[in-house]
């Protein structure tokens, strides 16, 4: 079998890549939750009783037994 080191060089290429594209994907959430975070502080700071209870709405609904229809 002959050594190539060009197919090194491409699996270096690769794993980089790869590498590079996590750290996007990474940034990319962190950016975005950041952006959520901030949109959810604004609205709180403009409606607290309204975000606040948009919140636990759903928690609300999660803890009351349901009944079931016959």
């Amino acid at each position: 079998m002959i050594y190539n080191p060009i197919f090194e060089e491409e699996i270096e290429s690769k794993v980089q890549l790869k590498q590079l594209k996590k750290e996007i994907k990474k940034r990319a959430r962190e950016e975005s939750m950041k952006d959520v975070l901030e949109r959810v502080y604004n609205l709180l700071k403009r409606k607290p009783i309204l975000t606040i209870a948009a919140i636990l709405h759903p928690i609300a609904d999660l803890l009351t037994p349901k009944t079931k229809e016959v």
